[in-house]
């Protein structure tokens, strides 16, 4: 019995495999990725898609293979380079945690890939889902995956009632997925519970009609797959304000900084801004300068709603803002080359207008 369950369902192991990988073989999606068997490929895919959509990687997964083709290639390169190329996707710890992995496996493993999850899981910014997915799709080990899709999959499936929330309903889950792999193909198979979540079992209104595991599925039987997977805690969101000044020099630069270790932009570069307009406002009083507020961007990534005023100030000398952080002055035309994190990505389109604006006028 599993818990938060009030009955055992019915289901065929062997049933369940065979309907899954035959739907998988027909209707998988043709992902990049999937060509080929390559861990340091699988990895890559594996890091980007977290948190982000299929269609938002695809076009980064490209052009990381072009920048970073092989491991070795990653380890050599700065991060700077890696940043930028990242840039966009979000999470950057992600990026910085690959480029630290590889340089990790290239010095310390000879540039091998471990082939099984437990030792994956040594790895930085590898944990037990990437561990398993990058050890069944490219080397066979029998192992689980759960992401939300699987877990949404399988709640569904089992109607299981018991918050996804408890650490005791993760641990079934972990445990009945793998409980269902098949000795042969366990990549395949899980691709196919990943594919299942993601093109059918939808979050909102999934596609049942479609679903090959349809007639095994408990909830459906109920009437209420939309109600699982269940959780007891709600989202909290919390609200960050930055005030953000655009600084322009006489010759046609901006200044930057790079945010120090611990911040979570770390490594990125960002215009300066302060956490209330006080503060900037005792900035410009310092260099006898006035500002004209340019616009307002709002920004969400996981639990935080962003939103930087964007101020833009015209220096009628260089100067050095400052600032707790290293800084540089750039070209307006040369931000695009920068690893700026997206909102402030957002403001350089402000930057560059208002830098254009005021060519216009001079």
């Amino acid at each position: 019995m599993i818990p938060g369950m009030s009955f055992k369902p019915v289901i065929s192991k062997k049933t369940f495999q065979k309907k899954l990988l035959s739907w998988f073989h027909k209707e998988k999606r043709p992902l990049p990725w999937r060509n080929n068997k390559d861990p340091y490929r699988i990895w890559i895919s594996e890091i980007m898609l977290q948190q982000t959509q299929v269609a938002t990687v695809i076009p980064y997964y490209s052009r990381w293979l072009k920048a970073f083709p092989s491991l070795s290639s990653l380890a050599r390169a700065p991060l700077s380079q890696v940043l930028t190329l990242w840039e966009g996707l979000g999470y950057y710890r992600r990026a910085r945690m690959l480029h630290q992995t590889a340089r990790f496996i290239a010095r310390k493993l000879q540039g091998r890939i471990p082939e099984k999850a437990d030792l994956l899981e040594q790895l930085p910014g590898i944990g037990r889902y990437t561990a398993g997915a990058i050890a069944s799709i490219a080397f066979h080990e029998k192992v689980p995956v759960l992401d939300g899709n699987v877990i949404r999959v399988l709640t569904r499936l089992f109607a299981i009632r018991s918050s996804i929330d408890k650490g005791r309903t993760l641990k079934t889950l972990w445990e009945l997925a793998g409980s269902l792999l098949p000795d042969h193909s366990p990549g395949d198979f899980n691709q196919a519970m990943m594919e299942l979540g993601a093109t059918i079992c939808h979050p909102q209104n999934p596609a049942c009609e479609k679903c090959p595991l349809a007639k095994l599925c408990v909830s459906r039987r109920l009437g209420n797959p939309m109600t699982f997977p269940r959780k007891t805690r709600k989202e909290k969101y919390e609200k960050i304000r930055m005030f953000t000044l655009i600084l322009e020099s006489e010759n046609q630069k901006t200044f930057l900084c790079r945010q120090p270790p611990g911040h979570w932009w770390h490594g990125l570069w960002t215009f300066p801004f302060w956490d209330s307009r006080k503060e900037l406002s005792d900035f410009l009083k310092q260099i006898s300068c006035e500002a004209e507020r340019v616009g307002k961007i709002r920004h969400s990534v996981t639990r935080y709603h962003i939103t930087l005023d964007v101020y833009h100030s015209k220096l009628i000398r260089k100067i050095r803002p400052r600032v707790p952080w290293t800084g540089k002055w750039v070209r307006f035309e040369d931000l695009r080359r920068v690893a700026l994190p997206s909102p402030h990505r957002k403001a350089a389109t402000l930057a560059t207008r208002c830098a254009g604006k005021n060519r216009l006028l001079s």
